[in-house]
């Protein structure tokens, strides 16, 4: 790759301090950030989550001082409530299979104390690749691996072509949700199934879709069984902000009702910072949801 190609990497706590919406939007301030951000626009940047996760007494520390993800910047715009901060716009947002920790990388742990930082085209292709790799068992033996099998053959593909690749972004988007996150549980049922060969039989459902600009995130991913999620996609069913279900009162057939957890609660990750966030269930409710809320 030419190292005229631009790249740049995004310091986004686990507590963000500014309007973030992860893999969608990135709140900053002008003064210090427009012209670098300025200076990336189409361009590739990287995801970095440092160790300290934010400035209150609660997100203090637990960040996983790692490269988490990836997105291009599309564009740049005033925040309307606040001459000093701006808002850059994100798109084809995915979180790594495989967070890299910045100790594997060339990228400097100074340099990162600033917030947006130019990096070598170089050197963001090699941690998009070590982030995007799984490493494969020797007999397949980790549930959910055969997911991944589009994600063993990166090694040679340009990044466009990873990107536009449909099969790599849905293994890798799969393999983080359902596997990782929900340990293949349905979030609607609390019911985890699995296949002869130990696959769970849940799918990895967006709240936004991507064709609505919607990121490969696990905040914008919820696991359910195949019958939900063609309830959850049609808008019969939604979720809360708390991770109340959501109904529509006609429309849904009662056997699939009798589905849902009878205390009308999701099943949630044990990570609170892995919940879907808010602004992508607000976005399904007022954009998908047939019922009111």
């Amino acid at each position: 790759m030419s190292e005229t190609l631009r790249a740049g990497v995004l310091v986004t706590r686990r507590h963000p301090g500014y309007k973030d919406i992860p893999y969608v939007r990135y709140h900053y301030p002008k003064a210090k950030y427009q012209r670098a951000l300025e200076s990336m626009i189409g361009c590739l940047v990287l995801m970095y989550e440092p160790k300290r996760g934010g400035t209150s007494a609660e997100s203090a520390g637990g960040g996983r001082s790692s490269f988490t993800g990836f997105a291009y910047i599309t564009a740049l715009w005033d925040d309307p409530k606040s001459t000093e901060h701006g808002f850059a716009g994100l798109r084809f947002g995915c979180e790594f299979a495989t967070p890299v920790p910045i100790a594997t990388t060339a990228v400097s742990g100074k340099a990162l104390q600033s917030a947006v930082l130019p990096v070598p085209y170089s050197e963001a292709e090699k941690i998009f690749r070590m982030g995007m790799f799984v490493e494969s068992t020797s007999a397949g033996v980790r549930e959910g691996l055969a997911d991944t099998e589009p994600l063993q053959e990166l090694q040679a593909r340009p990044i466009e072509q990873i990107l536009q690749n449909v099969r790599v972004r849905d293994a890798s988007f799969r393999y983080r949700v359902v596997e990782k996150v929900y340990k293949g549980r349905c979030a609607l049922t609390g019911v985890r199934m699995t296949n002869g060969s130990g696959r769970a039989e849940a799918d990895a459902a967006h709240i936004r879709p991507v064709a609505n600009d919607g990121p490969d995130t696990v905040r914008n991913g919820i696991a359910l069984m195949k019958s939900l999620h063609w309830a959850f996609d049609r808008g019969f069913i939604s979720l809360s902000d708390e991770g109340k279900i959501l109904t529509v009162s006609r429309g849904l057939d009662d056997a699939v009702r009798q589905l849902l957890r009878p205390d009308g609660v999701a099943v949630l990750p044990a990570a609170e910072l892995d919940w879907p966030h808010p602004a992508f269930l607000q976005w399904h409710r007022t954009n998908v949801f047939k019922g009111g809320v």
